[in-house]
């Protein structure tokens, strides 16, 4: 289950943003390397840089094409901004996190307009 610190964090959130929260933290989230893994996509490369797997630290931390957006985005956090920990389980980090998510438009057709909480 859930810890409390865990529900303390989305319980502010939307529906939508906290669903997508807990996808990225379990790695069930639809990006390449999920969608390969349940055989919707032959493969795993990441579709916009095609230099890795799109994995949820590929997508949040290394694309060379959000590149801008990591900076722009998770520069408020300082160095821990470049840590996928801190992205996915600190309060500080929810409102930077959803506004790249959202300016990446990544998941856009998935869930939609994705504005921070």
């Amino acid at each position: 289950l859930p810890s409390k610190k865990y529900g303390a964090l989305v319980a502010a959130l939307p529906r939508r943003h906290a669903n997508l929260l807990i996808q990225l933290r379990t790695n069930h989230v639809p990006l390449q390397t999920y969608l390969a893994r349940i055989g919707k996509v032959m493969t795993a490369t990441c579709p916009t840089c095609e230099e890795a797997p799109e994995t949820v630290a590929h997508y949040l931390l290394a694309c060379p094409t959000y590149g801008l957006h990591h900076a722009v985005h998770f520069r408020p956090l300082g160095f821990s901004g470049r840590n996928l920990s801190t992205l996915l389980n600190s309060k500080d980090a929810i409102r930077p996190l959803f506004t790249y998510i959202n300016a990446t438009g990544r998941f856009r057709a998935v869930f939609g307009d994705l504005a921070a909480p």
